[in-house]
């Protein structure tokens, strides 16, 4: 009878065994992720044994150490951009110096001058112009008392500035919880960088009238003639200048009047119309000038894209780990 007791009370330790091992498997089966079925299964054959995933420790190490060096090394990099730019704070309160720029075009030279660039603005400009019709010389230059705002440069720089008070505001005494912290603070800086690249490579369509209205045409002395428009933009790392010489179409015209859009260069024969009077473009004229530190913001924002990028994809290498709970 003893034996019989003692056979009974082994079968109810391994009914316990069996069944805990059941509801083990059960729950390792429904979980969620990989990560939480590798924590599972390692309590199951340690029975408790808790000991951290090699990759798990390497995940706390990438959040809590290598997150930070990649926020600094983004934060020098920046530094420069914005230098570059001649940022408020950078470190000077002097005004930005005068560069002068000489216009040039593989294509004509019917447009020649100087372009002199202060920052972000344009304070000087002396051009020269070779009238096609009877090759009179038209000379073109900006008043003393006025300076054209380049509001490219402008925008391009005020978005550097806001990714690095994004990234100011995250130093090493900040200790990110989770991936998606990164993530988020990673994309927000992105989403500057890509706007200030943009407002570069990427120079407004303006339509005729729209040039027509514009300030510019009212920074030269003397006046400039009627028959003439100018227009100035950032394309990539060049300071562009375009001249359009115009004519009126006479009420009579067998021309069939079709207003053009908005384009960053119009070609000749585009049609506008301006107060009473439809006018028709007869010559285009660009030329252009390399800015170098613009080009070296550039090469900037794409290296600083390139490590954002970079540390996103090693923070979604561990996502199983952080995508359901902090570190």
């Amino acid at each position: 009878m003893p034996r019989a007791g003692a056979g009974v009370g082994h079968s109810r330790e391994e009914s316990g065994g069996l069944r805990w091992a059941a509801a083990e498997t059960m729950a390792t089966a429904m979980a969620a992720t990989a990560a939480e079925r590798a924590v599972l299964v390692s309590r199951a054959a340690g029975f408790g044994d808790h000991r951290t995933d090699p990759q798990e420790e390497e995940f706390r190490w990438l959040l809590h150490a290598e997150v930070h060096a990649v926020l600094r090394q983004l934060q020098d990099i920046l530094k420069e951009a914005s230098l570059r730019f001649a940022l408020p704070g950078s470190g000077t309160e002097s005004p930005a110096k005068q560069e002068n720029f000489i216009l040039g075009s593989c294509g004509t030279d019917q447009v020649k001058g100087v372009l002199t660039l202060q920052g972000d603005a344009l304070s000087q400009a002396d051009v020269n112009l070779k009238m096609p019709r009877n090759n009179q010389l038209l000379h073109l230059a900006f008043r003393e008392d006025k300076q054209w705002k380049l509001q490219q440069i402008q925008d391009a720089r005020n978005h550097v500035s806001q990714a690095i008070y994004l990234l100011a505001h995250r130093d090493e005494s900040y200790q990110f919880k989770t991936g998606a912290e990164v993530l988020k603070l990673m994309d927000a800086v992105m989403l500057q960088l890509t706007r200030a690249r943009n407002r570069l490579t990427t120079p407004a369509t303006l339509t005729l009238p729209e040039i027509a209205a514009s300030g510019l045409t009212r920074m030269f002395a003397p006046s400039l003639p009627s028959d003439l428009l100018v227009n100035v933009y950032i394309n990539l790392n060049k300071l562009c200048l375009t001249v359009y010489q115009l004519h009126a179409l006479q009420p009579n015209s067998t021309k069939n009047f079709r207003p053009a859009g908005g384009a960053v260069l119009h070609s000749p024969g585009a049609m506008f119309e301006w107060g009473s009077q439809r006018l028709e473009v007869s010559h285009v004229h660009k030329v252009e000038c390399v800015i170098p530190w613009l080009n070296d913001a550039l090469v900037y924002f794409t290296v600083s894209l390139q490590l954002c990028q970079q540390l996103k994809d090693k923070i979604s290498v561990f996502s199983s780990y952080w995508s359901y709970r902090p570190f």
